[in-house]
Parts: structure tokens; C-alpha cells; sequence
């Protein structure tokens, strides 16, 4: 088992570093991992367009929310989906595909009672037969690949490294339109979605009911503020407005994660101040809906975004500075 002495999250690392050059990988910590290669290396496109990735269930502890360790692999390659899984928990994330439809399949695939191998083997061939294809041959080359000779010179490297760059190009513009949130907003977006039915499911607590309303009215208004700046903004704003939010809603994700808001309705009797900590995370839920909607007004006025909210609160507090100082670490601040 990796050291955490060495590294905030050595399996992320590893992950990280073994699809920068191959397709599939499953942590040597997985029980029967070369099985599960062998079986996924028979499924997974060649093309790399897709990625797998297998990790033990300990990956996911050092962890500030759920979809961090997805999101981290989604950024770190060019592959156009990443399938995810950590112990029996499937995610998975594309830019192929709609995200949303990507984790509903690794969602049923998870639920559906068969072992893993097959869970995975399940979840690439779905998410494949979803996954429109370029026209043209498979290789992504007009034609053969002929090797030109010029003063007794070989130009095969020049043909192969061209056709390469064809091939990957090609990959990455998808047939279908490409989801106007940026991956790593879809991914937050996603996230909030599956804690809004926790709070929502919470019996008789007049708050949880509350903050899944404004869970579900955050998410729906994030997709518009993107949907608009890809419809009538320049690319410049929509970068800044990426920014500003890939922050803040990962911080505001991690606080409203099971085990900080939603322990908090649900066993205030073990936090200290519960109220004051409750009061923090609902204000920055409120704070951070108001400026999204003011974004979205002034992308329908034609105006430059303006950023005024802070969540200083979150930050401030001890249980939630490991995720500030991970989020630094894998941003490359």
C-alpha cells in the first residue's frame, strides 16, 4: 500500500502518471488487477478515447469530495472519456458524450449486483456505443500511410507523427456539439446534483429541505451562466468565469459534502457551534447563487462579468483547510 506520508493521495499520483501513457490502469493494490486488465484491454478503444482507471477504496479517503479524484484525471490527459473506479464506487466523466449521460451509465452499472470486471466491461462498451464516431477509416488517415523517399531519406517518421496529429485532432472534435460547462464545472455541477437528493431525503428538517432547493437552484443557474457565455460572450469571459467558479464551487461542494453540512443537521450534538457553521455554509450557498445570477444578467446585457463574492468563512475553518491546500496542490498554485 502507498505511504500518505509521501503524498497527499500517492494512488491519485500514480493514476495520474500511468494514463499519461496507456489506456487502462488499475492500482497494484486492486485485488486481481492483472484479471481486470486483460478483460478491460480487450474493451477499451485503442484510439485513446477512452480512459480506465481501478482504484482501491482507500484512494478515496484523503479526498475532499467525491468527484475529486475523476475530475483530477479528466484534467490531467486528452482522453475524451474517463471511466473511474474506486472500490465499488463507478464514475465517470466525457467530453464525447453528455457528462450527465457518462454517469448515469457508470451509475446503473455500479447498481446493477455483478462483479466489478463486469461492471467496467459494461460501462466502456455503453459509454462506446454512445460515442459518435468520425467519418472515415478507424485510423483517422484519408489514406494509406506511404512512406516518401527523397535523396535516399526514409520520411516515414514525418508520415506516422502526421497522421498522428490527424487521428488525435480528429478525436477530440467530437460529432456532437460539446457541452458548453467546462469539464471540470460539469463535475461540480454533478456533485451538487447527487447531495441535493441527500438533503432532500433528510426527514423532517425544515433546512436540509431547504438547502436541496438551493442546491438544485445553484446547479440549474451555473449551466445557464456557461450556456450563455458560449451563445453571446467572448472566449475571454467564459475562461474568467471557469476560474472564479472551478474555485468556488469546489469549496462550496466540500462544504456541503456528507460529512461536513449534512452531519451537521443531521448529529449537531457532536460539532461544536453547529449553528454558526450551519449559518456559514447556507450564507455562502445564497452569496454564491446571487452573483451567478448577476453574472447571467450581465451576459444578457452584454456587459464584463463582475466577481464580489468571497467565502473566506469556509476557508477559515480547520476541517476544510485540507481541501484548500489539495486544491493549491493540484491546481499547480
Amino acid at each position: 500500500m502507498p505511504s500518505l506520508s509521501s503524498s497527499n493521495n500517492p494512488w491519485l499520483e500514480d493514476a495520474v502518471a500511468g494514463i499519461s501513457g496507456q489506456n487502462v490502469y488499475v492500482d497494484p493494490d486492486v485485488s486481481g488487477g492483472q484479471a481486470l486488465t486483460d478483460a478491460l484491454a480487450g474493451v477499451v478503444p485503442g484510439d485513446g478515447s477512452i480512459a480506465v482507471v481501478v482504484l482501491p477504496a482507500e484512494a478515496d479517503k484523503t479526498t475532499p469530495y467525491s468527484s475529486y479524484i475523476l475530475e483530477r484525471l479528466t484534467a490531467a490527459g486528452d482522453h475524451e472519456t474517463v471511466i473511474l473506479a474506486v472500490g465499488d464506487d463507478l464514475q465517470a466523466a466525457s467530453a464525447a458524450i453528455p457528462s450527465d449521460d457518462a454517469l448515469r451509465i457508470a451509475n446503473e452499472n455500479e447498481s446493477s449486483g455483478a462483479n466489478l470486471q463486469d461492471k467496467l466491461v459494461e460501462t466502456v462498451q455503453e459509454i462506446s456505443a454512445e460515442t459518435p464516431t468520425s467519418s472515415g477509416s478507424d485510423s483517422g488517415v484519408a489514406g494509406p500511410v506511404i512512406p516518401l523517399v527523397i535523396g535516399g531519406v526514409v520520411l516515414v517518421a514525418a508520415a506516422v507523427t502526421a497522421a498522428g496529429l490527424i487521428a488525435r485532432r480528429r478525436r477530440r472534435t467530437p460529432a456532437v456539439s460539446i457541452d458548453p460547462v467546462p469539464a471540470g464545472i460539469r463535475l461540480r455541477v454533478n456533485r451538487m446534483r447527487e447531495l441535493r437528493a441527500d438533503y432532500a431525503a433528510v426527514p423532517g428538517s425544515p433546512v436540509a429541505a431547504e438547502t436541496a432547493a438551493g442546491i438544485d437552484a445553484l446547479a440549474s443557474h451555473v449551466e445557464q451562466l456557461f450556456i450563455r457565455l458560449d451563445a453571446k460572450a467572448g472566449e475571454d469571459q467564459s475562461v474568467l468565469a471557469e476560474a472564479e467558479y472551478s474555485d468556488k464551487l469546489a469549496r462550496l461542494v466540500a462544504a456541503l459534502d456528507r460529512d461536513y453540512l449534512l452531519d451537521l443537521l443531521t448529529r449537531p450534538d457532536l460539532w461544536d457551534a453547529p449553528d454558526e457553521r450551519i449559518a456559514e455554509v447556507r450564507e455562502a450557498l445564497s452569496s454564491v447563487t446571487t452573483q451567478i445570477v448577476d453574472n447571467i444578467k450581465q451576459v444578457n446585457a452584454r456587459k464584463g462579468l463582475l466577481f464580489q463574492v468571497s467565502l473566506d468563512s469556509l476557508i477559515g475553518r480547520s476541517e476544510l483547510r485540507d481541501w484548500e491546500r489539495q486544491f493549491k496542490q493540484s491546481s499547480g498554485e
